[in-house]
């Protein structure tokens, strides 16, 4: 038996308070990959000759080449040798199960799924073709069949602990959390020191947002396993949705003691220290995690709010603008500059620009029509300006800023504002 770990980015979304933005923190969902069926070949060499036919011969000597073979990682002859030990007795499952192993290992999914049900339809009870037939499926994306396929494999074998954490994990990837949180649990039941299943209803219990739940299943999976980074990284990542963000620079400062190039923790730590107000520590979180990783848009922003709250507008607005090169979609960027030339006294032309930019990419956002109609305010264009603030108070009606601002310029526009 042998056990491929595979990994799956799950990411979400928080809310950080300069302006009105979205962040991404980044945790690790581990996904189990093929285990391999326990089979041997049909009989082995000493087996009495007398009892086997020639052609029984011949079809041992092809299955003891192909597994030899196989052991070298010689795939592709491995894969000739069972074709041929399966033209000879087409209904041997083992060969159709190691020829589907081989194809696998070779990235050809799509036939080695044709293999897999080939096997059980001749032996629809043999433990574990169900399960590799779910992972073949699972690099297909077919997760509706990779379910099937675990259902099916514990039906057969109630107790295969890795059945439950592939399931789990799928219907994480279908945001099927409460499900995938009885299936880690299942798996705990079978096994109470699976750091695994702890790691990965964590996750689950994250996304369903139960904060406090997944911060202790990673507290489970450090006392299990104390130097395991991706618990200290995603238990740092609960206690920041938690607003304990001390304890999450805690936590983030562990992650850098165990693995200094962990990916994004500090990231991760410069949120963090942008909850507590820490900018200074923020900058440099940030700028550490671009030196890691230059193609990160979010940290040129983050770092460029965190400019901001320190008054350093030239370098706020230089990191919103890297950030917009690096994301050009991004509509937050665009308005977060755009109102930080507004405030800091900027160009307001550019500024206003920049919020029209916004309002195109995103034209949901009360606060980015209040925004720009305070620009034209200032510009003096009260006609457009209270058009954006009725469009801000159709979206939101309770925004008392906005209608102070549009009572502003109605009366200037009537000339009886200034």
């Amino acid at each position: 038996m042998f056990v491929i770990f595979l990994t799956y980015i799950v990411i979400s979304l928080v809310a950080i308070l300069v302006f009105i933005m979205k962040k991404k923190i980044l945790t690790s969902l581990l996904l189990i990959g093929l285990m391999a069926s326990g089979i041997s070949i049909l009989a082995p060499a000493s087996y009495a000759a007398q009892k086997l036919t020639r052609k029984q011969k011949k079809e041992n000597q092809y299955l003891e080449i192909a597994l030899s073979a196989f052991e070298m990682k010689q795939y592709d002859t491995a894969i000739e040798y069972y074709t041929k030990a399966i033209e000879l007795n087409p209904t041997n499952s083992e060969s159709y199960v190691k020829r589907a192993n081989a194809k696998y290992l070779l990235g050809n999914y799509k036939d080695a799924v044709k293999d897999y049900t080939s096997a059980l339809e001749i032996d629809p009870n043999q433990e574990n073709i169900y399960y590799n037939r779910g992972i073949a499926n699972t690099n297909l994306k077919a997760y509706d069949d990779v379910i099937a396929d675990y259902t099916k494999e514990l039906e057969v074998n109630p107790k295969n602990i890795n059945a439950y954490l592939n399931r789990g994990t799928t219907k994480v990837m279908l945001n099927k959390f409460d499900e995938a949180i009885s299936d880690f649990s299942k798996a705990i039941e079978l096994d109470a020191k699976n750091e695994m299943a702890y790691y990965n209803r964590g996750i689950a219990k994250r996304c369903n947002k139960d904060y406090k739940g997944a911060l202790a299943d990673y507290s489970k999976v450090i006392e299990l396993d104390s130097k395991s980074a991706d618990a200290y990284n995603n238990r740092g990542v609960a206690k920041y949705y938690l607003k304990d963000y001390s304890g999450a620079i805690a936590d983030y400062a562990k992650v850098v003691e165990l693995n200094k190039n962990f990916k994004r923790v500090y990231y991760n730590r410069g949120l963090a220290n942008l909850g507590l107000s820490k900018y200074e520590d923020a900058i440099l979180d940030f700028t550490k995690e671009i030196e890691q990783n230059s193609k990160n848009d979010q940290a040129y922003y983050d770092r460029g709010l965190a400019e901001a709250k320190l008054s350093h507008y030239n370098s706020a607005i230089d990191d919103y603008s890297k950030a917009i090169e690096l994301n050009p979609k991004n509509a937050d960027y665009y308005a977060d500059r755009g109102e930080l030339l507004y405030r800091s006294g900027g160009d307001l032309k550019k500024a206003e620009q920049d919020l029209t930019k916004a309002i195109e990419l995103d034209s949901t956002d009360a606060e980015k029509y209040l925004t720009r109609a305070m620009i034209f305010c200032k510009l003096k264009m009260y006609l457009v300006a209270i058009d954006d603030l009725n469009i801000a108070l159709k979206i939101n009606p309770k925004n008392t800023e906005a209608y102070d601002l549009r009572s502003y310029a109605i009366k200037s526009l009537s000339g009886q504002g200034k």
